[in-house]
């Protein structure tokens, strides 16, 4: 709603300090630097909320021992609940057989949930794993999330 008065207001003082067929040309160049500074501004702010809202997922010295390591985690809501379920993309360097736990803290280092998993991986595979958490578990974008 803000971006149309703006623009109208654009318009208006064009309008008001041009006559002819130069309003039509001022009209035109108002409108593309409008334009253009909408699309800058819903470009800067997808790569902000895609920062903002991205987790890190740190491993155990003990995984790692184990030959797991993590590529992409994401965060997305299950039916009911709010940035609860947890997508977390497992490499396998080597064989596994073993249960995963997820930890969540809150950004005060209080935990807030935990999801265990068994899983299966071959070596030099990958795959994503989804951790559930209870429906109150909110994950922000300043929780902490260990896996053991």
């Amino acid at each position: 709603m803000k971006l149309k008065r703006i623009y109208l207001s654009f318009v208006i003082v064009f309008l008001v300090g041009c006559s002819g067929s130069a309003v039509k040309e001022k009209i035109n160049q108002a409108g593309d630097v409008t334009g253009q500074a909408v699309g800058e501004f819903a470009s800067g702010v997808t790569s902000g909320m895609e920062k903002a809202f991205d987790v890190t997922v740190k491993p155990s010295a003990n995984l790692i021992a184990k030959g797991i390591s993590l590529g992409k985690s994401t965060v997305s809501s299950d039916s009911g609940a709010t940035d609860n379920l947890l997508t977390v993309y497992v490499i396998f360097k080597s064989e596994f057989n073993g249960a995963l736990t997820i930890k969540a803290y809150d950004s005060k280092g209080i935990e807030m949930g935990r999801v265990k998993n068994d899983v299966t991986g071959k070596k030099e595979e990958a795959q994503y794993i989804e951790f559930h958490f209870d429906k109150r578990t909110n994950i922000d974008f300043d929780s902490k999330l260990e896996l053991e």
